[in-house]
């Protein structure tokens, strides 16, 4: 497998060139072209099974090259650059980067891109179960419990994609004291070339195993979020990941609604007031006339246990719908792990929310054992 390397460094060119051939690629030194014979050189080869551009420190003139060299790469092209600015990772992979390497962390990184690589050419795989948890009305829980779902499921099956589609009030990456430099606007600005390991790229790891795709930074930039744009997205997170938890906000728009359509499971928390009884009916309604199959919804109380409640009973038989699942109230533990950017199952693990969290991960996955 031919590979060939772009760099104006050589201490930085012979590290690439190490890993590539360390990882079965055919990278003699006779293939480490500086930035001023590159284009030349690379026009006549025909047989370009990877192509490495390193930007260097003139971030500038390396995109600038890699723009012109990726034209002549059949196969897949890296870049390898700074990752702190997140403008330069976009100008990489919009410049023909299929893939872009953090120069800081190379060769972890560079060798994690050559696997991703290799995982995509293997093919389609079984589809991840898609766990959307839709809050009917705001204050329904429903981030916490998404976020602690997906937490679960990461540590049982090593990942897990989690979805904000919370678009103008999306807080899961607080939730997990994250500082996401892409989101799913990013996703609208390169969707013509978005393919999985881009789409990697725009996700923010936490160190549970999940892996976060937020909503937007800026108010205006929810607008740049359609239809398309989440379906191809979540598409490749189901392609990638065993499971994806999907956050969605009671606006009930096409972008939410291709999401609801493609779940295995849907939850539904609430509180039991009559306000939140009113807004799950509605809800219930709506997933009805999206023909959704009823089998896929489950109901689950919030904050079970406060004071004047509705009766279980009386909110099942006012709802039409037996209730699946009670997570218990406890505002302390729940605010602490929130407010500290921590999952609750990792936070407080032996509290009775984090046991209630447990059991509701083994309702959505069979196959998961119950704590």
């Amino acid at each position: 497998m031919p590979a060939f390397i772009v760099a104006d460094q050589s201490s930085i060119a012979s590290r690439i060139g190490q890993i590539l051939n360390f990882s079965g690629h055919d990278c003699p030194s006779s293939h480490i072209l500086p930035f001023d014979f590159a284009v030349g050189r690379l026009g006549r080869e025909t047989a370009i099974d990877l192509l490495v551009v390193a930007l260097g420190p003139d971030t500038d003139r390396g995109l600038s090259v890699l723009s012109q060299v990726s034209k002549f790469a059949p196969g897949k092209v890296l870049a390898v650059g700074p990752a702190f600015d997140s403008k330069v990772v976009l100008k990489a992979l919009r410049s023909g980067a299929d893939d872009y390497v953090d120069s800081a962390e190379m060769e972890s990184e560079l060798d994690a891109a050559i696997g991703r690589m290799k995982d995509a050419a293997r093919g389609p795989v079984e589809a991840a179960r898609l766990i959307s948890v839709l809050a009917p009305n705001g204050g329904s829980g429903s981030s916490t419990i998404a976020v602690n779902l997906a937490t679960i499921l990461a540590k049982e099956y090593k990942s897990c994609a989690l979805f904000d589609l919370k678009l103008e009030a999306g807080d899961l990456a607080a939730l997990l004291d994250l500082k996401p430099q892409f989101t799913l606007a990013n996703v609208s600005q390169n969707l013509a070339k978005l393919d999985g390991v881009m789409f990697e790229r725009l996700l923010v790891k936490h160190d549970s195993g999940v892996a976060l795709l937020a909503a937007p930074h800026h108010l205006d930039d929810a607008s740049l979020v359609k239809a398309e744009v989440v379906s191809q997205a979540m598409t490749l997170a189901r392609a990638a990941f065993p499971f994806v938890v999907a956050d969605i906000d009671h606006s009930y728009r096409e972008e939410q609604r291709v999401v609801l359509r493609q779940s295995d499971l849907i939850l539904l928390p609430f509180r039991l007031d009559f306000a939140s009884l009113r807004n799950v009916r509605r809800a219930l309604e709506f997933l009805n006339g999206q023909d959704i199959d009823p089998d896929k919804i489950l109901l689950v109380v919030n904050r079970y246990g406060q004071a004047h409640e509705v009766p279980t009973g009386k909110a099942a038989e006012a709802l039409g719908r037996e209730i699946s699942h009670h997570v218990p109230e406890d505002t302390k533990a729940v605010n602490r792990a929130n407010n500290h950017g921590i999952p609750l199952v990792i936070e407080a693990p032996t509290s009775k929310v984090a046991k209630s969290f447990y059991q509701l991960a083994a309702m959505v996955d069979g196959r998961h054992e119950k704590k």
